[in-house]
């Protein structure tokens, strides 16, 4: 039986928050199959239509949306998202239409199946873009940008606001977004008409000062939010209650008590959940692994081990949808590494790897309609 799953890279110079330009060597969207019964993978195409486009979701209907990160598209201050028809029979991607993000350096995107919106989180700019998704997977230009303001402890990455990630509540109408430059987790009801966010009724969760949160995974219930901080290297986990979420264990995302651990900066990225809820996996760059925990019925966390990535500067990382794999793109190795999950402990075997220049981004083709 074979998976696919489409990989999102940078193609051209991309510069970080950090001063760090890295010159992108990807070619454009990857799709793979993975073999589950060798746990190895193959490219089965690539689709080179757009820049750097590092952050990739699917839908069901057959249509798969990709930011640009960029800082200048077109001649304006702003990266870019696209849209792509998935061919069925050869899961080759045919560009709709793009639109830009009126922000700079989106680097996350995520779609309301039930709203019909689409949402771009633009870091560099501080700002959550919104967009109105066409029944032709086409997008409409931006309905709305919500802008953040103020700043964190740390002023080398925390000057000000950083949206990092949007993820919507299945079924549950409202958007979670992670803001990396002032510590905070913002909760935002879609409107009733469908037609944007609510800004006026946003309720705020404050992240540990100087944390820096980055991205969000949540328990099959949506009564568990886990977030990954990134400048701390921690896990917050946060429970749903009557008047939003209250926070209820900090943990660090690796273990640092092994040799040497004190003097090596890790920044924490990627986090997700085995679809059975019983895992938690999360990406750390610097240490270079993967960090699994358990996790326990009251949802708190326990740390289970630290597994190689087997490359440099793990991003973001796919749980494959039965369970069985894991998939992490290694931006600064040029490969894909798939590691079969232990379905006792949770443990993580390297089964194989794929060559893909600067990979960032790595999701799931959904069961299409």
């Amino acid at each position: 039986m074979e998976t696919f799953f489409y990989v999102g890279t940078y193609t051209q110079p991309i510069h970080f928050g950090t001063g760090e330009v890295l010159l992108g060597k990807g070619e454009g969207i990857y799709c793979i199959a993975l073999d589950h019964d060798t746990g190895t993978a193959r490219v089965v195409h690539v689709n080179p239509s757009v820049p750097n486009p590092s952050f990739l979701c699917c839908s069901g209907q057959g249509f798969l949306w990709a930011v640009s990160e960029l800082k200048e598209y077109e001649g304006m201050a702003s990266g870019a998202v696209s849209s792509f028809r998935i061919h069925r029979d050869s899961l080759a991607l045919e560009r709709i239409n793009t639109v830009q993000t009126m922000g700079e350096n989106p680097c996350y995107v995520s779609v309301d199946p039930e709203s019909g919106l689409l949402f771009a989180a633009n870091y560099s700019s501080g700002s959550l873009s919104v967009f109105p998704v066409n029944g032709d997977g086409s997008l409409e230009p931006v309905c709305q940008l919500i802008t953040r303001v103020g700043s964190g402890p740390r002023a080398d990455r925390q000057e000000g606001p950083h949206v990092h990630c949007a993820v919507p509540l299945p079924g549950m109408s409202r958007v979670l977004a992670c803001d990396l430059g002032t510590d905070r987790i913002c909760e935002y009801p879609i409107r009733p008409d469908n037609s944007r966010l609510s800004e006026d009724l946003v309720r705020e969760n404050a992240a540990p000062a100087g944390s820096g949160p980055r991205h969000l995974a949540f328990s099959a219930g949506l009564d568990v939010c886990y977030v990954s901080l990134e400048l701390s290297s921690g896990i917050l986990t946060l429970r749903r209650d009557g008047s939003g979420w209250t926070p209820v264990q900090t943990v660090d995302s690796c273990d640092k008590s092994h040799t040497g651990g004190a003097h090596i900066e890790n920044l924490c990225a990627d986090i997700h959940l085995t679809p059975d809820g019983r895992f938690l996996y999360c990406s750390n760059r610097g240490r270079d692994c993967i960090s699994a925990s358990a996790v326990a019925p009251d949802g708190t966390l326990r740390h289970r081990g630290d597994f190689p990535s087997n490359g440099r500067t793990p991003r973001s990382f796919c749980v494959d949808p039965s369970g069985a794999y894991l998939l992490c793109a290694n931006q600064d190795s040029d490969n894909v590494s798939i590691f079969r999950i232990g379905q006792e402990d949770g443990g993580l075997e390297l089964t194989g790897v794929v060559e893909i220049p600067t990979p960032v981004n790595v999701v799931a083709l959904p069961e299409l309609d």
